[in-house]
């Protein structure tokens, strides 16, 4: 009889042995595969911060991943909620852009300078009839109105940079009245003084060429630039070659401290045909090969 319970505690031990081992296996074999099979998006990593990405390259990486966490805001799927400025205060070049483009539905803009994404904009009415595009508006002020309004664009708060290279520069505002005095920001440059601007403080700046690659963007069929005398210096920054293509240029003259006839000069050589102006802007399209 004692040494049939002996055989039974034996046994009982040689099983819970048995248990603990295969336990402390299924432990250790589940967290090995999950180390090497979980997904990379469980890593929490350090953002990026400004300081770490304005001395790379144009298109580092690193930087464009920075645009896509940090910087690019993507199309709205919400209903638009605008207001109604586009009303009482449509783009002055509606009846231009529809002869340009008639019943295009399926291009692509940038519009820099674009404001609150609905006063005077000249990409709302393409965006309405199934445009993709790219909104770029370097005041803070203003980039949190554009976002209230549901642009089915794209979106970055900041300013196009004048020179290839990321930077921080002097931005002011106007000093009109309400509705004015916020669209009237510019860039403080040597050749763009502060005039009867109010100084507003740094904001970051980012090449085109820059942004486009964080979106994947190489064929751009319209892009509209104001920015208050600093069109010229943005329009060479560009590379003008395959890597991107750009149908029609819009750029505002009446600040250009080079002026229109230099505009014209430097687009022509980059194989562009002046078509007109119109108000305070010129409109350009590029010559196609044959």
């Amino acid at each position: 009889m004692l040494l049939a319970n002996e055989r039974i505690r034996n046994r009982l031990k040689r099983i819970g042995i048995l248990i603990v081992i295969l336990l402390a296996a299924s432990f250790v074999y589940t967290n090995f595969y999950h180390s090497l099979f979980s997904p990379r998006t469980t890593v929490q990593l350090s953002p990026l911060a400004f300081s770490d990405v304005k001395n790379l390259s144009l298109t580092d990486p690193k930087l464009l991943e920075y645009l896509r966490q940090e910087v690019l805001v993507p199309p709205s799927t919400l209903p638009y909620a605008l207001t109604e400025e586009s009303v009482k205060w449509p783009s002055l070049f509606t009846k231009q852009l529809k002869q340009i483009f008639g019943n295009k539905t399926d291009g692509f803009f940038i519009e820099c300078g674009a404001n609150d994404g609905e006063f005077l904009s000249n990409t709302l009415n393409l965006e309405k009839e199934g445009w993709k595009g790219f909104l770029i508006e370097a005041q803070p002020e203003l980039g949190q109105k554009l976002r209230t309004k549901n642009r089915k664009a794209w979106f970055a708060n900041v300013c196009l940079s004048p020179y290839l290279n990321i930077s921080e520069i002097q931005f002011a505002v106007g000093q009109g009245t309400e509705r004015w005095k916020d669209a009237l920001g510019k860039l403080l440059l040597p050749d763009n003084k502060i005039g009867g601007h109010r100084l507003y403080g740094k904001v970051p700046c980012f090449p085109l060429v820059s942004l486009l690659a964080a979106i994947g963007v190489k064929h751009v069929d319209y892009i509209s630039l104001d920015v208050e005398g600093v069109e010229m210096k943005i329009l060479k920054t560009l590379p003008f070659d395959e890597t991107l293509v750009i149908d029609y240029i819009q750029l505002e003259v009446s600040h250009l401290p080079e002026g229109a006839k230099a505009v014209k000069t430097f687009l022509k050589a980059k194989g562009y045909d002046f078509l007109f102006n119109h108000a305070e802007d010129a409109f350009y399209k590029r010559r196609v090969k044959l």
